[in-house]
């Protein structure tokens, strides 16, 4: 099995709900990215620290 990826991205404050309500659905499961790759999402959430929020999530290639 390959190694865990992190990604870390700014989320408008405005969509940060809606962005953790999408990852929190596609967790533990596959997204094939167009490109001949598929990843499974292993874990994801939206993180607020004084005001900026972003969005942290992990995954792994199969």
């Amino acid at each position: 099995m390959a190694l865990p990826w992190g990604v870390k991205a700014s989320v408008a404050p405005e969509a940060a709900s809606e962005v953790e309500t999408f990852f929190a659905s596609i967790e533990g499961t596959q997204v094939d990215c167009g490109d001949d790759t598929v990843v499974e999402v292993l874990k994801a959430g939206v993180k607020e620290r004084k005001g900026s929020y972003t969005l942290i999530f992990r995954y792994v290639i199969v």
